[in-house]
């Protein structure tokens, strides 16, 4: 009866999670790992301390960095810790940690990079397969990510990452447009290059020249980063629709903001947009090829509509409020009594 009453106890207190995310903290890197870490924080349900693995190239650097997350874990006596993100960072964290790990695979760190150089995918991919043998639970962000995992597939959870519908609200297209200083732009497509070998910025570039030549006015919007959460509900509303075109992807954030933006996604069947972007109109998945995303997309722009992804965004799993639940469920399962 003791024993009960006291994990009765400790499951009502907060949960102590010590979140490691990879990259600097003055950097905008990892943006929905911040998100999810405040997210959790913010809800009462965790007291969430956040340690940032800076240099994941140097030993010397990654040994000074165990030695800080160490004298943090002993401070801070976590009941978990949640890596986001595979390779170093979660092998780092295995190795390290006191407390039981949890890693979250967002995509890369199991999908082949071959833009990398045979060698640093090769690497990455293997330190990703051992650091998920000897965590104590494990979360990737879509289905077909899972399978790419050599081992411990039965216990993983599917937890793709949200947006926040209170923060992505969508803005009249007019409206928004004028705050950007678009009035005389044509049709605006918005493209995440900051990745530009992976998502294929040279097929996005020749959609863009296709619809041109058949005579369309319309153009692609780089995105390379550095945009805020209060900029980026301004862009998706201003845009006419979103192009993804990547060689692979894990749970791409930036369908699920443009679904909570209602702005149409055109993109090749890649990551787990099939799921995401279940019931959505207008909107196309087709071939990662230039015709067939020319053709998709000049339909959805001639059809000039919103999409219908924000009423489908808590259905499809694009919502983070009740993904950011499920996820600190699960966290707290992994937590010792």
């Amino acid at each position: 009866m003791a024993d009960h009453t006291k994990q009765v106890r400790n499951d009502a207190l907060p949960l102590r999670l010590l979140v490691v995310i990879p990259g600097d903290p003055h950097s905008n890197a990892m943006p929905f790992s911040r998100r999810q870490a405040r997210a959790m924080a913010e809800s009462g349900g965790a007291d969430v301390r956040v340690f940032f693995l800076e240099d994941r190239m140097s030993p010397l650097a990654i040994w000074r960095a165990g030695r800080r997350f160490r004298a943090v874990a002993r401070e801070f006596r976590p009941d978990v810790v949640h890596a986001h993100y595979g390779t170093v960072t979660a092998l780092f964290c295995v190795i390290n940690s006191p407390a039981p790990v949890a890693i979250t695979f967002h995509g890369s760190d199991l999908n082949p990079t071959p833009h990398d150089g045979f060698l640093r995918d090769l690497v990455g991919r293997i330190i990703s397969q051992m650091a998920a043998l000897f965590s104590s639970g494990i979360i990737c962000v879509s289905t077909q990510l899972r399978d790419r995992l050599w081992w411990r597939r039965g216990g993983v959870r599917i937890l793709p990452m949200g947006v926040e519908l209170d923060r992505y609200v969508p803005l009249e297209r007019n409206e928004a447009r004028r705050r950007l200083g678009w009035q005389d732009r044509g049709h605006v497509v918005i493209f995440n290059a900051t990745a530009p070998e992976r998502k294929r910025v040279d097929i996005a570039r020749a959609v863009e020249q296709v619809l041109q030549q058949r005579g369309m006015r319309m153009e692609l919007e780089l995105l390379l980063g550095g945009i805020t959460q209060q900029q980026m509900p301004v862009l998706l509303s201003a845009a006419d629709a979103l192009l993804l075109c990547s060689n692979s992807e894990g749970s791409p954030t930036m369908v699920k903001e443009a679904m909570a933006c209602d702005l149409p996604v055109v993109t090749s069947d890649v990551g787990d947009v099939r799921d995401r972007l279940k019931d959505v109109r207008p909107g196309a998945i087709v071939a990662q090829e230039v015709t067939a995303l020319a053709d998709a997309l000049e339909a959805v722009l001639r059809l000039g509509e919103r999409s219908n992804g924000r009423a489908l965004a808590v259905r499809n799993q694009a919502d983070a409020a009740s993904l950011d639940r499920d996820t600190l469920v699960f966290l707290r399962s992994l937590a010792r009594p």
